[in-house]
C-alpha cells in the first residue's frame, strides 16, 4: 500500500456511505496490518467504517490522519516500523451535567459530524426504543412520526427535539438537543440511556447531516399521517385520541407489504394493520370528546364514536365514505381471523365489494388498495381537525 492511498485527494469530505453498495457504515474497530510505502504500520484497535450489508471497510479521516502522521513519524526516525496499541480517551462536551453514556468516537470518527464550532453538539446519544413511549403518553409532550424511523419529541411550547430509530431499533438524539430540556427531562432520559451500538446511518442521519430526505414508501407515508391526525385532533380537542404502544411502534417498524399470499399471510397483514391503526385509537378519548362536543353516538365501539366526532367538526362532508377505509381494516381482520387454508369466509365478500375487487381478489391487490384507502382517510381526518372539512 502506497501513502498516496491513505491520503485523500479528490477534496470530497468523506461520507457515512459504503464505496462499494452505498448503505450506512458503522463505526467498527480493526487491526490494523498494513505495510505503507516501505513502512510496516501496525495499529491495534483503529477505528474503521464497516459496512453492515457487504462487508467492506474504509478509514474514516481521523484514521487516515494517523496512519499518515505515524508514517511520517517513523520516517523521520529512520525507522521501517510502527506498533501502537490505541487507548480510547473518552471525551466529555459539556452542554449538560447530566451524565450521559455516550462514546466520543461516534462524534470524532462518523462522518459528518464534528464541527469546530460547539463541539460536541451533534454527538449521538442512544436509547432504548421505550423513551418514546413516556412521551407519547405525558402531559406536555407529544410524538410526531415523519417515518416509522425518524421524528420529533414536541413540548406544548412547541419546541421540538428530533430523533432517529436505528437499524437495531435503537433511538438516537443529538447530545446538544437533549441539553436543552430541563434537568428533569434530561435525567428521565438518562435512566433509558444505554452504551452507543456505533450505528447512525438512518433517516434521522440523512435528514439532519445530509439534508437528504428518502422517498417515502406508502407505509411510512401512512404512519406520518396518522401521526400527523392525532397531533392535531391533539390541538383541536385538547386530549390525545391514541398513544404509541410499544407491541404498534414495534410492529410498525419491522412491517413489510406483503409477498406471498396464504392464510397465514392474509391473518398476519390483517392483525398488523389493526394493531397500529386501530387497537391504537383510544376509545375512552373518543367518549369524552363526543361529551364534550355534546354529540351522541350510535354505537359504543371506537369507530362509531371517531366517526360521530368527525360529523359534528364536518357535518357537510360524507364521513361515512372518507372513514370507509377504517370499517374495511376491521372487516378483514375479522374476515381472516379464522382462515385456514382452502377455506373462505362469509365477510370477504363484502370487503372485496367496497374496494371494488372481485371476491377472488388476491392479498396483494387487497392490501393495496386497502393502504391507498387508509392514505386518504387519514389524510382527511387530519384535515377535518385542522379545519373542519375533508377537502
Amino acid at each position: 500500500m502506497e501513502i498516496s492511498e491513505i491520503i485523500p485527494t479528490d477534496g470530497i469530505p468523506q461520507r457515512i456511505y459504503c464505496n462499494q453498495c452505498k448503505t450506512h457504515t458503522e463505526l467498527a474497530y480493526t487491526n490494523f496490518d498494513e505495510v505503507v510505502s516501505g513502512i510496516t504500520i501496525r495499529i491495534t484497535g483503529l477505528p474503521t467504517l464497516q459496512c453492515p450489508a457487504c462487508g467492506y471497510q474504509q478509514l474514516p479521516d481521523r484514521s487516515r490522519f494517523a496512519v499518515v502522521h505515524l508514517h511520517d513519524e517513523a520516517t523521520k526516525k529512520t525507522s521501517n516500523k510502527v506498533t501502537v496499541d490505541r487507548k480510547k480517551i473518552p471525551e466529555t462536551y459539556g452542554f449538560t451535567q447530566v451524565p450521559f453514556i455516550y462514546d466520543s468516537d461516534d462524534y470524532n470518527y462518523l462522518p459528518g459530524l464534528y464541527r469546530s464550532f460547539d463541539v460536541g453538539f451533534l454527538q449521538p446519544l442512544f436509547f432504548k426504543r421505550q423513551v418514546l413511549l413516556k412521551y407519547d403518553n405525558y402531559p406536555g409532550y407529544r410524538v410526531q412520526f415523519a417515518s416509522t424511523t425518524y421524528g420529533q419529541i414536541i413540548t406544548d411550547e412547541d419546541d421540538y427535539i428530533s430523533f432517529g430509530i436505528n437499524r437495531h431499533g435503537n433511538v438516537v438524539m443529538w447530545l446538544g438537543d437533549v441539553a436543552k430540556l430541563p434537568d428533569s427531562e434530561q435525567y428521565y432520559l438518562r435512566s433509558e440511556n444505554i452504551a452507543s451500538d456505533h450505528a447512525l446511518g438512518s433517516e434521522f442521519y440523512d435528514g439532519q447531516i445530509e439534508c437528504v430526505f428518502t422517498p417515502r414508501t406508502k407505509e411510512d407515508e401512512l404512519f406520518r399521517l396518522r401521526s400527523e391526525f392525532l397531533d392535531k385532533s391533539f390541538k383541536k380537542c385538547g386530549v390525545s385520541l391514541g398513544h404509541l404502544e410499544a407491541a404498534a411502534l414495534d410492529l410498525a417498524l419491522s412491517f413489510n407489504p406483503p409477498v406471498i399470499d396464504t392464510p397465514k399471510e392474509r391473518r398476519h397483514v390483517a392483525d398488523t394493520l389493526n394493531k397500529i391503526y386501530l387497537e391504537s385509537l383510544d376509545n375512552g378519548a373518543f367518549d369524552r370528546v363526543v361529551a364534550s362536543l355534546g354529540a351522541k353516538s350510535p354505537g359504543t365501539g371506537s369507530l362509531k364514536r371517531l366517526q360521530t366526532i368527525l360529523q359534528t367538526l364536518a357535518p357537510k362532508d360524507d364521513i361515512n365514505k372518507l372513514m370507509s377505509p377504517l370499517y374495511v381494516l376491521y372487516d378483514l381482520r375479522v374476515a381472516y381471523s379464522h382462515l385456514t387454508s382452502g377455506s373462505s369466509s362469509p365477510h370477504l365478500p363484502s370487503v372485496t365489494a367496497r374496494l371494488g375487487l372481485a371476491n377472488d381478489a388476491s392479498l396483494q391487490d387487497i392490501y393495496a388498495k386497502l393502504i391507498d384507502g387508509l392514505l386518504v382517510t387519514f389524510e382527511g381526518m387530519g384535515k377535518v381537525m385542522e379545519t373542519g372539512s375533508s377537502t
